[in-house]
């Protein structure tokens, strides 16, 4: 039977549903500097992402090599963060190492609330430094040409379509690599959904695809991954020196951009509206979704009916990966990249042995083991490490890790959504409108406007607009050298 769609006029009119939201051993390399500090603990705050089960799973791989054991504390993401917050301000010593958004990276820095790790990587060849993707230290654990944190999870953008959809409305398969992309294009991506939406898949009516609607921070995370891609930028220069924090969120391209999140969310179930990452990514599990771009984890995430329930989902063995679409034909592509790194409050109090479980984990070798870990079915393959994704035994557990790779290599985290010292007021005006403009609240024109204004406001009443502190150039190139550098290179 197939499955009844509500309008989405009676869905917002009634205010819509709310969103839902072990491994062989591992060598640990030279661990001689903590020999001595055996019987020590180590307070580790995390947050509740995939990589989270899979590190718990293998952590004790670490206290068995070194005596120092790990008391991992888990929360959700706005409790990760007002907790750490709270500690900064107060000078509290509540963990020895803490997990990171990318996004945090240039307040806790510059606010001395966590410590450079060059110091430690230069001292430490088995760090393996130089085995990082660039990219992944540029989007997620540089500022200012230093290092602050590891990546511990790096997450890219890309497509999940349903092939068996695809086979029954006569379509081709999706380019799972750039150099076969040709000219696949944003304009491609919806005239697959306008032509799958509605479809009949053995008595299921389809939707041509889902979206995060829910604001504020999850439905800037999506949108972004499209408003950058048609070329949006926040700012007039950012993060290339010197900094002009004018803001320019009211352009040509993210007008275009935001009346297409619009067309995406009509080709959509309408309860997206208020859909959080996993509700999304989840709502394709279920089985009526044909298509969707979403963050790299759901590239095995998709296999669950549920988040991490360990039960099949019906899409098992039906779905294929992709990359992402370009604006036009030829055009350069940038891809968003997020995702999680490992640091060092500046008031850790085991110091050392903190650096050597940051070393540890974000170790090619111990994210082999995390990749292995078979819980609930493969749940992490969010690698950083070229050495990971070269890795026989981790592609066959995960064959999409080439698609991945490509998709690691043009993102671009400080383009799409760069990380200002108040990133996070500014993300909060953004979401808001964005949704806003979803509901037919608002037109997309007068989202961005509003947007701008407020932009304006908030940049100018923190004293970033004129920009008189020194800047930096900010680049991939600049990263690169750092690396080098650090590597001994």
């Amino acid at each position: 039977m197939s499955k009844q769609k509500l309008s989405r006029r009676d869905f917002l009119k009634v205010g819509g549903a709310a969103g839902a939201a072990l491994a062989s051993a591992t060598p640990l390399g030279n661990l001689a500097r903590v020999a001595a500090q055996s019987d020590q603990t180590i307070n580790v705050l995390t947050v509740g992402d995939p990589w989270n089960l899979a590190l718990q799973n293998v952590t004790d791989q670490f206290t068995e090599a070194t005596g120092i054991t790990v008391n991992i504390e888990t929360l959700g993401y706005e409790a990760l963060q007002a907790r750490l917050i709270n500690s900064f301000l107060t000078k509290s010593a509540d963990a020895d190492v803490i997990a990171v958004d990318q996004m945090w990276i240039s307040q806790m820095a510059d606010n001395g609330w966590i410590r450079s790790l060059d110091d430690f990587i230069s001292m430490d060849s088995d760090a393996h430094f130089d085995d990082f993707l660039p990219e992944c230290l540029y989007s997620l654990s540089t500022w200012r040409n230093k290092v602050w944190t590891l990546p511990i999870a790096s997450y890219a953008q890309g497509v999940m379509y349903r092939t068996d959809l695809f086979e029954a409305a006569g379509l081709d398969p999706l380019p799972a690599s750039v150099a076969d992309a040709g000219d696949w294009t944003w304009e491609d991506y919806f005239g697959i959904l306008e032509q799958i939406n509605g479809m009949d898949l053995d008595g299921t009516s389809m939707y041509g695809t889902t979206v995060i609607g829910y604001q504020p921070v999850p439905v800037v995370h999506m949108y972004t991954g499209l408003s950058a891609s048609y070329g949006t930028r926040w700012f007039t220069q950012f993060p290339e020196a010197p900094w002009d924090f004018t803001p320019t969120i009211n352009s040509d391209a993210n007008v275009a951009a935001l009346h297409d999140w619009k067309r995406l969310y009509e080709l959509s179930p309408p309860e997206s509206i208020n859909y959080l990452w996993f509700d999304a990514g989840t709502r394709y599990s279920q089985g009526d979704i044909g298509m969707f771009y979403h963050w790299t984890p759901y590239f095995y995430l998709i296999n669950n009916e549920g988040y991490l329930t360990g039960t099949p989902s019906p899409v098992v063995d039906k779905t294929a990966t992709a990359v992402l679409p370009t604006r036009g034909a030829g055009g350069d592509q940038v891809i968003s990249l997020g995702g999680w790194s490992l640091g060092m409050p500046s008031t850790a109090a085991n110091q050392e042995a903190s650096w050597q479980f940051i070393k540890w984990a974000t170790g090619s070798e111990a994210q082999k083991a995390m990749g292995e870990v078979n819980v609930k079915g493969h749940q992490f393959a969010d690698f950083s490490r070229q050495s990971n994704y070269d890795d026989a035994g981790l592609k066959e557990i995960y064959p999409f890790l080439d698609t991945q790779l490509e998709m690691m290599k043009l993102g671009d985290g400080k383009v799409v959504r760069p990380p200002a010292p108040i990133y996070t007021s500014l993300e909060g005006v953004y979401g808001l409108q964005i949704n806003q403009a979803m509901t037919g609240t608002v037109s997309p024109e007068q989202a961005l406007e509003t947007t701008q204004i407020l932009f304006q406001n908030i940049l100018s009443g923190n004293q970033m607009i004129p920009y008189l502190v020194e800047s930096f150039d900010d680049t991939l190139e600049n990263t690169k050298a750092l690396q080098a550098s650090l590597s001994g290179m």
